[in-house]
This record gives structure tokens, C-alpha cells and sequence, in this order.
């Protein structure tokens, strides 16, 4: 009896031997088991700084994901976040075509920088921003264009073209070339934000900022040289921030650079020489560009002729312009079938109301139309009332088919029509577009002669802001001028070969109104809802993701 106690004592002993040495391993080992399973543990809390050690927490951290390294580098404590920094992306291996194809996924080190630096080329006019000079942004706000939905549809050939790009060096790097999945890939051109690091010391840490970027935007951070980046006034939000850059930027490189819109304000202008109103069309004219457009054109002298989609955004556009140009009107856009006719009635209306305070009391009489018992003679009436320089002079036109035909038509001698893009291809819901209205709407396209603009004495223009990313310093130079021309100035800003000169003279928008904001969506969960309602083209203003909850790079 005495050896089995003896033995059952001697079993016990070693039992709890084991034990204390399993306990104690595992109590050693806590901090570094536990990470790899989850993605944030409470050993890295900043209250257990103080046991770990700091360096300890900050290498544990880094090698779980927790900090981004590259932003880490510039800080002196260690910043926690809930999550790491993520972004909506197409995944690898996946098709451009559909909006839900869309996923909130985490956002790796690289992906920060490589979306701003594809399809770069050196064409001499300072492009070639080293990627170690590139700026991060901790997003809080990303604008929304018609340019993200047709880039997850597939139908834009800038993201093709940059997300063929990304897959060639993706292969050279990692010597892949067998690999046929296409790289992930990250819609978005503008947005707000804080500074995280800036290596170029042009901006300081945490400074309020708006910016443009070639790809990338529907993101926790952002890459972009300083360039591209304004300062965001005390007075404007992150949302009004992230729906300024791009848009004004389309508006005035259509209107004044390409469609060469005089400024009518000056006294040296001779354009407007046979006494008669000059007359801007801009299409969704309630819409981001359109707004800017139109206050554009209103700041320089035109009255604008907004089309809008439905009356309950005629205050839009009146509470932004009407103070500006007070002859600024709207009409509804209505039905493809009548639009021609609607537009000339409405351009007839124009020409006869401001004549008197436009033209110094010189009296027109403008022509009479005939009934318009089909198209045919509605277009005839166009084309007899462009002719005789009463319709319009410039176009701002992005929606294609018969509404493009008739804004064609309209052009006086002289005139200019630019188009930006097709937004009437597009069909409600987060699917990808309709086939059978596509190719409906691709044969039914209209077809102009090209001896039309030669005997008619008008141009038609059309561009992609994107491909133009590489001129620096133009694009520079425009966005002063755009800033002056809003902050009621419109003086021509000076061309500089240094294009960070006078970013806080000449680049601030302290005197222009903020963007009208429309419908503003969360960014970690309704990303795809809110392309889905720009894309239904029943928005007015911009449409913005606010990202509050986005603390990467926060203290």
C-alpha cells in the first residue's frame, strides 16, 4: 500500500510538472501565438506597451500587418488601428463588368503607390515623379465620376489600358509571365484626406488636404505627388473637398481649352461682335461637371442653358448660377424623340428675351419656326436658326445619341461642341449594362459627315482627362487659372516651369463657393450602392463616400 501511494504521489508531482511547464511556455509565448490567429490582440493595446516594450509591440505589429510599414517610418509612437488600411477593389483574377464584382478588401503596402504611377510616360514635361517623393493620404472622403462606373464595367480604356499595365510589371517582377490572372485593380480619381508622411516637405502631418488621382481613390490611403493635392479650406468638409479637383478641372479644360470659350467679361474681347447673347448648352448641367461648367461659362460672360434630367433640380442649378448670369435658364431634357424641337423652341425663347439687356436695345427678330409635324422639319428649324447665328456657341455634352445630334445642329457659326463622355449607354442597377440596348444604342449612334464642320465653320472636340495626367505643368496651369476664374478673379495665371511654386498664392480655394453636395454613402459599406445610384442618373450634385471612420495614420 505504501509504494502505491508512493508511486501515485511520484505521478501527481509530474503531472503538475507538466503542467506548470505548459502554463509558463504558453504565458512566455502569448504575444507572439496570438497575433498570427487574429488581427489585433489586446497585447498590443496601447495599455500593454508598457509590459511588452514598445520596440517589441512595434515589431510584432509591423510583421502581423497592424502598421503599414511605409507610415510607420514617420511615426514616434506606436498608432493602433482596428483594421488594416483597406480598399474596393476588382480582385486578381477577376473580370471588369459588373458593379457588385466590386470587394472591400485589405490594402497592401503597394497598392498605395502603384495605382497613381501606371501608364506613365516621359514625355518631357516633368512626369517622371520618383515614387519616393510621392505623398500618403489617409482618405476620409473619395468623390464619385460617371469614370468609376464605366471603369468596373470595363467600358473605360484608361483602366484597361493601366490595368493591363499593372499585370506586365506584376509579371516582370515576380518573374510570372505564366500567370494570365489580371492584377487587382482600384477605381477612384479624386478625394480628401490627411497628410500622413510627405518626404517633398511641402505638406505637414495631419494637414487638410484635396487631391487627384490616376486610379486608386476608393481607399484608406493614398500615394500621390504633390502635385496633384490642394489645401482644404478650415470652411470646406472632406466631402466638398473630394468633389472639387477633377470635376472643375473637366469643366475648364472643355470649356476653355478645348471649346476656346472667350472671356467675354474683358474689355479687350472682340468675340461678341454682332450684338447678339453668346449662348453655352451644358448637359447635366444639375450634375458635378455641369454645375462647374455652367458657373464657369456664367463667371466669364455667357448665359448658360442648363439641361437638366427632372424639375426637382432646376433649384440646383439656379441657386448656384442665377446669381451670377440672372438670363441663366434650365429646360428639361426629357425624350430623345422631341428633344430637337424642344431645343429650338427654347433657344428662341433666349435669343428673344435677352436681347434687350444683352444687346444694348438693338432689336432681333428671331426666325419663325415652322410646325413640326416630324424630325425632319424639326431639324430643319435647328439648322435654319444655327445658321443664322441664333443658337448656341459652345457645347458641353455628355451623353451622346440624339441629344448630341441636336446639340450638333445648334452650333453657330464659329461654335464648338465637346463631349466628354456617354452616359445615355448606361442602364439602371449595379449589374453590368444592357447588351441589347448596347448594341441598339451603338448602331443607332449618329454619324457626322465630316464636311459638316467644314461648311458650317464649327468644331467637334472630345477628350479623357486621365490621358492627360502626364502635362504637368498644363494641367497646372489650368487649375490656376479655373481657381481664379471662381474666385471671381479671371485673371490667366502665369506659366511656371516649377511646379510646386506658388501652391499657396495662386492654388487656394479660399474664395471659391464649396462644391453643392448630392448623396454622400459610408465608404466601408455602401460602395456599391452609391455607384449604383449615380449610375441611375437620378443624383444632383456629387455624390461622395465619406470615410469617418478611416484612423489610419491618426494618434
Amino acid at each position: 500500500m505504501a509504494n502505491e501511494r508512493q508511486n501515485h504521489t511520484k505521478f501527481i508531482r509530474v503531472v503538475v510538472r507538466i503542467l506548470a511547464t505548459v502554463c509558463c511556455y504558453y504565458t512566455y509565448t502569448y504575444s507572439i501565438l496570438i497575433p498570427p490567429i487574429f488581427e489585433y490582440s489586446d497585447a498590443f493595446a496601447p495599455s500593454n506597451l508598457s509590459i511588452l516594450g514598445l520596440s517589441t509591440a512595434k515589431a510584432k505589429a509591423k510583421a502581423n500587418g497592424i502598421i503599414d510599414t511605409d507610415i510607420e517610418q514617420d511615426c514616434d509612437v506606436l498608432l493602433p488601428a482596428a483594421e488594416p488600411p483597406k480598399a474596393w477593389m476588382i480582385p486578381e483574377g477577376i473580370k471588369f463588368g459588373r458593379l457588385d464584382r466590386l470587394k472591400l478588401l485589405k490594402q497592401h503596402q503597394t497598392t498605395a503607390r502603384k495605382a497613381f504611377n501606371v501608364n506613365q510616360k516621359n514625355d518631357g514635361d516633368n512626369n517622371d515623379e520618383n515614387d519616393d517623393d510621392n505623398v500618403k493620404i489617409a482618405t476620409k472622403a473619395i468623390g464619385l465620376n460617371f469614370a468609376d462606373i464605366f471603369t468596373v464595367l470595363g467600358l473605360y480604356s484608361a483602366a484597361n489600358i493601366a490595368r493591363q499595365q499593372q499585370k506586365q510589371k506584376r509579371d516582370n517582377n515576380n518573374n510570372d509571365k505564366g500567370n494570365s490572372n489580371d492584377s487587382s485593380f482600384i477605381p477612384g480619381l479624386e478625394f480628401s484626406g490627411t497628410i500622413i508622411t510627405d518626404p517633398t516637405g511641402t505638406y505637414q502631418r495631419y494637414d487638410r488636404v484635396c487631391g487627384f488621382t490616376r486610379f486608386g481613390a476608393y481607399a484608406d490611403i493614398v500615394s500621390v505627388p504633390p502635385t496633384y493635392l490642394l489645401p482644404l479650406p478650415d470652411h470646406w468638409s472632406y466631402a466638398q473637398g473630394a468633389g472639387f479637383i477633377v470635376q472643375a478641372l473637366t469643366a475648364w479644360h472643355g470649356l476653355v481649352e478645348i471649346g476656346r470659350m472667350p472671356l467675354l467679361t474683358s474689355t479687350e474681347n472682340t468675340n461678341n461682335t454682332n450684338d447678339r447673347p453668346f449662348i453655352v448648352i451644358v448637359h447635366s448641367a444639375a450634375g458635378g461637371v455641369g454645375l462647374w461648367a455652367s458657373e464657369i461659362a456664367a463667371r466669364r460672360g455667357a448665359i448658360v442653358l442648363g439641361i437638366i434630367g427632372d424639375k426637382n433640380k432646376e433649384q440646383f442649378f439656379y441657386n448656384r448660377i442665377k446669381h451670377i448670369s440672372s438670363d441663366s435658364t434650365v429646360m428639361i431634357r426629357g425624350k430623345e424623340r422631341d428633344f430637337r424641337y424642344r431645343l429650338a423652341q427654347k433657344l428662341k425663347e433666349m435669343h428673344s428675351s435677352t436681347t434687350a439687356t444683352t444687346t444694348a436695345n438693338v432689336t432681333h427678330t428671331p426666325p419663325p419656326l415652322r410646325a413640326c409635324d416630324d424630325d425632319d422639319d424639326a431639324l430643319l428649324d435647328l439648322l435654319e436658326m444655327s445658321k443664322r447665328g441664333y443658337g448656341a456657341d459652345i457645347v458641353m455634352e455628355s451623353l451622346g445619341g440624339e441629344y448630341f445630334r441636336s446639340s450638333f445642329d445648334s452650333l453657330n457659326d464659329g461654335g464648338a461642341i465637346v463631349t466628354f463622355g456617354s452616359s445615355s449607354y448606361s442602364t439602371p442597377g449595379r449589374g453590368g449594362f444592357n447588351i441589347i440596348r448596347l448594341i441598339y444604342r451603338y448602331v443607332t449612334r449618329p454619324k457626322i459627315d465630316p464636311g459638316d464642320p467644314v461648311s458650317r465653320n464649327i468644331r467637334l472636340s472630345g477628350f479623357n482627362l486621365i490621358f492627360l495626367t502626364e502635362r504637368t505643368i498644363q494641367l497646372r496651369k489650368e487649375l490656376n487659372e479655373c481657381i481664379s476664374c471662381l474666385s471671381g478673379r479671371n485673371v490667366n495665371a502665369p506659366v511656371t516651369e516649377d511646379i510646386n511654386s506658388n501652391i499657396d498664392e495662386d492654388m487656394t480655394l479660399d474664395l471659391v463657393s464649396p462644391p453643392l453636395i448630392g448623396d454622400t454613402f459610408d465608404f466601408r459599406n455602401e460602395a456599391v450602392d452609391a455607384m449604383e445610384k449615380l449610375k441611375g442618373g437620378k443624383t444632383a450634385g456629387k455624390v461622395v463616400l465619406i470615410n469617418n471612420s478611416n484612423n489610419v495614420g491618426s494618434i
